[in-house]
């Protein structure tokens, strides 16, 4: 496995990516409108990720392949956070998860997590800031890890 920063010449795979893994694990939980906002907004979210004055982007690379892709946002807020289906539990996830929280010095991180990715988070210690919420559809759990605590652990 190998961790890099995320190229433009990455964006195909990593749209195959997000679109295998969204279909198989994330648009299941949604109803129709759901499933219709997620896939008119995270695609298209692909692209605002490269502008590096506010995103660090990284993809997982496993035989040249884009297996995995995460963002972090202003350097406290997780965007994106994927795996291949096959790779899931192999430790793809925590790998790009701790290397998006070494970009960061914020005392919280927070995210949205999808329904279905609520368990993985609270492994690595987020916390529900909220109980699940929709917007237009779209099902998640705000949630929140307290840095400052990950950091003195």
């Amino acid at each position: 496995m190998e961790i890099r920063y995320a190229k433009q010449k990455d964006v195909e795979q990593i749209t195959a990516l997000i679109t295998h893994v969204s279909e198989l694990d994330v648009l299941p939980l949604f109803d129709s409108q759901g499933r219709r906002e997620y896939m008119s907004r995270v695609i298209p979210d692909i692209e605002t990720t490269f502008n590096t004055n506010l995103f660090d982007t990284f993809v997982a690379t496993q035989n040249e392949q884009v297996v995995g892709f995460a963002a972090l946002r202003d350097k406290h807020y997780i965007t994106h956070l994927f795996v291949a289906k096959k790779l899931q539990g192999s430790g793809f996830g925590k790998a790009l998860l701790d290397k998006l929280l070494a970009q960061t010095r914020a005392k919280h991180v927070s995210l949205r997590s999808s329904v279905n990715a609520q368990h993985f988070y609270e492994k690595y210690g987020f916390t529900a800031s909220e109980p699940e919420c929709a917007f237009m559809g779209i099902r998640y759990v705000p949630m929140t890890l307290d840095n400052r605590l990950r950091a003195n652990g």
